[in-house]
């Protein structure tokens, strides 16, 4: 070949295959033309062998060359090694990711039109909720049956969830309770100071921890911990398939895997709430005491004037619809899960938001029906 192009080429017949040694310069300004000479050259030989030993100089564009080549060769099924090279080269070429750059190019999908993924949200929130409906109704079969047979219930499944929602939990629940109580009085002594109503801060800790603020951050703080820990456990089993043998076996998934966790969280979060309320009224006390030095007697006394059982009540009932909403929001969560480490994470972290989303909603329709009480 010319020498005005910076190399020559040296062939020969080796067998079945052609030998090719490259003698000079492979750089970029030479490489559309060294292609074309090594196609030629190569013909319509189904191997080729190529020798560098003797190039004097390679760059970027050699590793272009070599990949370009490969990709032409392999298009007519033909191939090519490199028997011989320079340690320079041997370098380089580790360098380069010939994957990806033999890889074609990807065309971004066409955007999808606005009314179609309207569609597709639809009727993914059909689904969801013709699912939602029927889990509803397993639970609550589950249940009345749990009510005929108590004898049927897993207890030792559901003394063992009674101690993670209700034991374990104390320390968190208490120092969240107090802080609220503390906050609470706080931002109403800034309020009440002005007009020289201190006192009335118990009454307004008193009612908005028992009535709001006990049953909603115990309800919380229950559906990070318990709703979350349910789904995890029941999508961990469903990855495995256990809960594919258990129907197998023809065992009730229901009674085996919900209605434990359900009975424990009913038992257990109304409970927390009490324990909420108290602490939560503590907190403030401490604010009455050190802050606006109103002595612990007149500050219970004050609270127990314009309070009533009824607001302890409903703090209880708030807590009952609070533990049903947590478990089966969870145990839903936990069935829907599908394949791999990623679908358990991910439904974990739906349980949650969902189940504190719904803890709000109800929690916003009791305070428009307890209004009056």
């Amino acid at each position: 070949m010319a020498s005005e192009t910076g190399y020559q080429l040296l062939a020969s017949q080796v067998a079945d295959a052609i030998s090719i040694a490259i003698v000079g310069r492979v750089e970029i300004g030479n490489i559309q033309n060294l292609l074309t000479d090594l196609t030629d050259l190569i013909g319509e030989t189904r191997r080729a062998l190529l020798d560098l030993s003797g190039v004097t100089y390679f760059d970027s564009g050699g590793g272009a060359l070599l990949l370009q080549l490969r990709q032409r060769l392999g298009e007519r099924g033909a191939s090519f090694e490199v028997t011989h090279s320079t340690p320079d080269i041997d370098g380089f070429l580790r360098l380069v990711d010939e994957e990806s750059l033999l890889a074609p190019s990807k065309v971004p999908a066409p955007r999808t039109p606005v009314l179609v993924r309207l569609g597709g949200t639809a009727i993914g929130w059909t689904a969801d909720a013709a699912e939602t409906v029927r889990f509803a109704g397993e639970v609550v079969l589950g249940i009345g049956d749990a009510i005929r047979h108590p004898t049927r219930i897993r207890w030792k499944d559901t003394w063992e969830y009674m101690a993670r929602a209700g034991q374990d939990a104390l320390p968190i629940v208490a120092l969240i309770s107090f802080l609220m109580g503390l906050i609470t009085a706080f931002q109403a002594a800034v309020q009440l100071q002005q007009f020289g109503a201190d006192i009335y801060v118990a009454n307004l800790v008193g009612l908005s921890i028992t009535r709001e603020l006990g049953p909603l951050m115990t309800a919380i703080i229950a559906a990070g911990r318990s709703g979350a820990a349910f789904a995890a456990e029941i999508g961990t089993m469903k990855v495995s398939e256990e809960v594919d043998a258990l129907s197998a076996m023809g065992l009730d998934r229901t009674r085996f895997l919900v209605t434990p966790k359900i009975i424990a969280l009913l038992a257990m979060l109304p409970c927390l709430t009490l324990f909420a309320d108290l602490v939560g009224i503590l907190g403030g006390l401490f604010v009455a005491n050190v802050g606006l030095d109103i002595p612990t007697q007149v500050y219970f006394r004050q609270m127990s004037l314009f309070m009533s059982f009824t607001d302890i009540q409903i703090g209880l009932i708030k807590s009952v619809v609070f533990a049903i909403l947590i478990a089966g929001v969870g145990c839903l969560r936990g069935f829907q899960a599908e394949e791999g480490a990623e679908s358990v994470g991910r439904i974990t972290t739906s349980a949650i938001v969902s189940s504190i989303f719904a803890i709000v909603v109800a929690d916003a329709i009791f305070t428009v029906l307890f209004h009056d009480w």
